[in-house]
């Protein structure tokens, strides 16, 4: 077997391997993520129920914050599932051909997307509902003389929903850092947030039952919607910009040092990133000695390829070779 054979069958393992890491990690995200739905579900009815017993704005609104992470994990969990249907002839009902050009292991990098593309789906229901909170609180704060101010039974139900989200958000940080899922790790900052307005809701209810201000309570539910929104527009702007090829520069900076601190390398003309999913790609232009040997390249592709895979954690290298135009003049 001569060395190309084996580099490249090297590579398809490599690739393989890496790729079924990344469907082990997507599927234990969504075991985990069907914990979050339970509680959320758990957490609605009881604070939607405790709201109306207990005549509660900023509760009602809490509630609805936490509807909105049952509905935005469940739109997350179905983008999840089809990204790792690997066994599945069609792509969102998309009949793929039974003959086709690309191979199933590329069009695995394309279900990788869906995770990306189902993310910036729940921001769209995200900003929703944050709009109908703001706008209900608001008519509320104009209609105080119908209004009295809320009882214990409504901080009853924002101190456990405080405690329920402080266990999601620790199983969302604990297991996503583990496995090393983005989709888990935005969780558990959603998580952390539903922490910070469940909390603020039993302080707000609280205040406002001991000094009959209730007007402390509407106000409040505005706020808990412009922080919802605020959190909506964060989680659209990150999916926006993952589908849209967008690499931290200062990452891709770091990325062209590390090459060209390779002897062989005279510089990096060009370098090109992306994401599928949590998977970064990279294609990179460099210049070389035109009398360097195709054995020279091939060993200096196979460093570059293993040092950002080990360094940056790049799932695929693409090195493309330009002779160096001031090395033919001499």
């Amino acid at each position: 077997m001569n060395r190309l054979t084996k580099y490249l069958l090297r590579e398809t393992h490599h690739q393989t391997i890496e790729r079924q890491k990344e469907i082990d990690k997507l599927q234990s995200a969504i075991k985990y993520l069907w914990i979050n739905v339970s509680i959320y579900i758990l957490i609605t009815i009881i604070e939607y129920w405790l709201s109306i017993i207990g005549n509660s704005q900023a509760l009602k609104a809490d509630a609805l914050n936490n509807l909105s992470g049952v509905i935005s994990t469940g739109v997350l969990i179905f983008g999840l599932w089809e990204a790792t249907n690997v066994n599945d002839d069609d792509i969102i009902g998309k009949q793929l051909p039974t003959k086709s050009v690309r191979s199933k292991d590329t069009l695995q990098l394309s279900r990788f997307r869906l995770e990306t593309v189902f993310t910036l789906v729940t921001s769209f229901i995200i900003l929703l509902i944050s709009l109908q909170i703001i706008i209900t609180g608001i008519i509320g704060l104009f209609h105080l003389e119908d209004k009295s101010s809320p009882n214990l039974m409504s901080a009853l139900g924002a101190g456990i929903a405080t405690v329920m989200m402080f266990g999601e958000f620790y199983i969302n940080r604990h297991y996503g850092k583990k496995i090393g899922n983005a989709s888990l790790m935005a969780a558990s900052k959603d998580s952390l947030g539903d922490v910070v307005t469940s909390l603020g809701t039993t302080i707000t209810v609280l205040i406002s039952f001991f000094l009959n201000l209730a007007w402390l309570d509407g106000a409040v539910s505005v706020l808990i919607g412009g922080f919802i929104l605020w959190q909506g527009l964060q989680i659209f702007q990150e999916s926006t910009l993952n589908l849209a090829d967008y690499v931290d520069p200062k990452l891709e900076s770091q990325l062209k040092a590390e090459v060209e601190q390779f002897k062989k390398v005279h510089k990096v003309v060009d370098l090109r990133s992306r994401y599928n999913g949590n998977l970064l790609i990279v294609d990179i232009f460099i210049m070389v000695d035109p009398k360097a040997t195709a054995m020279e390249i091939y060993h200096t592709n196979e460093k570059i390829e293993r040092k950002l895979h080990k360094d940056f954690d790049v799932f695929d290298v693409t090195v493309t070779i330009i002779p160096d135009p001031d090395d033919l003049k001499k």
